[in-house]
């Protein structure tokens, strides 16, 4: 693909390039000598995106007061006519940003331009994608792959020159008004507050007590508190196994079969049924499928939600994290049609021994440990790129969430993207050398030491 065009979206927060775009820009960088960037960022970042053409790049910035407040349904028709003024064959961008972390915008883009999208590339020799799961893909051009953060963009030359970039706006572009902005957004944030889910009150132990400590937490399993709301709404709509919760926020509930239907069909169906909101299964081929289906409805869809409920309006809520966890936010849709995925807890071993950055040498000592105990063997993002232990296994924000009755983390710093998977855990222990470590904040019992001392 070296004779290929490629067109790669990437934002900018806070200065910087979002990190799946950098991965998706280094790729491109690689494997062609002709890569346009395209950003839509206020003007106050002009010269940090600038700095992108001393990497031999050429820049796109989109600006324009208009589009500021936009949802993914409004970012994602500013972004698709921008590509189409570019010359090019295939677009690349990343799985999602770090501040909204909705991973909407690959798909929605994708089907705005006829496009397939091909999701979670880990590498790309301008051929064959290699995916998460392994599995391979031949791409060919008219695609939109979204990359992982596997990739680290270079650094420019010293030698390197800054370019000019290309600057244009909604009178070059001439979108509709309604459809740009907070004007063309049917989601809105109606409040936003720090993320205190998953803090649990850390008790220090010994290296001697940490066998007794998983034997008494695995013998007092701990009901789990369902979903429940005050005000119910009259019916939800729900697809994939996500009932239980459609039955605590409806009176009456119907399941949407969509499996090996295409968008025309899904579209369609969701139409005759009169569908108001729909609640989805978080799976790869639904997060894939429905923003697709959502750019076709002009629906609203939130993201990774993690509760609902419904206001003295009657307006139904839908809270979900942000900004890798940090924050919390309460998004209501103004559209005739919601679409709401839902956070799902992958199922797990009764036990999960976790491997990070401070265990990486004492990987195979933990897995002698883990034959005690019959233990799934997981790790943080770090293990995973490093190649030692898969990326199915991989617990986080990328990754999977997790809920056994024991998460014992070993070597684990406990980032943000971490934590905000291991909420489901019964009882989580902690071992880390680093007795500031954030994951202790997040631990039942901690242990602070080196993880080769563990002796179970």
């Amino acid at each position: 693909m070296s004779n290929k065009k490629i067109v790669v979206l990437a934002k900018f927060y806070k200065g910087e390039i979002n990190p799946f775009d950098a991965s998706a820009l280094e790729c491109a960088l690689k494997i062609s000598s002709d890569v346009t960037v395209i950003t839509m960022s206020p003007l106050s970042n002009k010269s940090a995106i600038q700095a992108l053409t001393r990497l031999g790049a050429k820049v796109l910035l989109v600006s324009d007061v208009l589009y500021a407040g936009a949802d993914t349904l409004a970012t994602s028709y500013v972004l698709a006519n921008a590509i189409k003024i570019v010359d090019h064959d295939v677009v690349f961008c990343g799985r999602q940003s770090v501040d909204g972390d909705t991973a909407q915008i690959p798909s929605m883009v994708a089907r705005r331009l006829g496009y397939q999208i091909v999701q979670e590339v880990m590498t790309f020799d301008g051929e064959k994608a290699t995916l998460r799961d392994d599995s391979v893909k031949i791409i060919s051009n008219k695609s939109v792959l979204s990359f992982e953060k596997t990739y680290n963009l270079r650094f420019p030359s010293i030698f390197s020159k800054q370019s000019d970039i290309s600057v244009i706006d909604n009178q070059y572009l001439n979108l509709d008004k309604n459809k740009i902005g907070i004007m063309g957004s049917p989601t809105k944030v109606i409040k936003a507050y720090e993320s205190v889910m998953g803090r649990r009150n850390c008790k220090f132990i010994t290296f001697s007590e940490l066998s007794d400590v998983i034997k008494s937490s695995l013998l007092q399993k701990k009901e789990k508190s369902s979903l429940n709301i005050d005000k119910k709404l009259d019916k939800i709509y729900y697809i994939g196994n996500v009932k239980n919760t459609a039955e605590s926020i409806a009176i009456n509930v119907e399941e949407i079969f969509i499996d090996g239907k295409s968008i025309e069909e899904i579209v369609d169906l969701i139409k005759n049924k009169q569908a108001k909101i729909i609640l989805i299964e978080d799976n790869l081929s639904y997060k894939t499928i429905i923003p697709q289906v959502a750019v076709d409805l002009n629906a609203g869809m939130c993201a990774d939600c993690i509760s609902f409920g419904v206001n003295n309006d009657g307006q139904f809520v839908m809270t979900r994290p942000a900004q890798g966890g940090n924050v919390t936010a309460d998004i209501i849709s103004n559209s005739d049609i919601t679409f709401a995925t839902v956070r799902t807890i992958k199922k797990s071993s009764d036990v999960v021994f976790s491997i990070g950055k401070g265990a990486i040498e004492n990987i195979e000592q933990i897995k002698c440990f883990a034959k005690e105990y019959g233990a799934e063997i997981c790790c943080s993002r770090i293990v995973a790129d490093c190649g030692t232990v898969p990326y199915s296994a991989q617990v986080g924000l990328t990754g999977k969430r997790v809920s056994p009755l024991v998460y014992v983390a070993f070597g684990i710093s406990g980032a943000v993207q971490h934590t905000c998977a291991i909420e489901g855990a019964q009882t989580v222990i902690a071992i880390n050398k680093d007795k500031n470590s954030r994951i202790f904040d997040y631990a039942d019992y901690g242990i602070v030491g080196e993880v080769e001392n563990v002796k179970l």
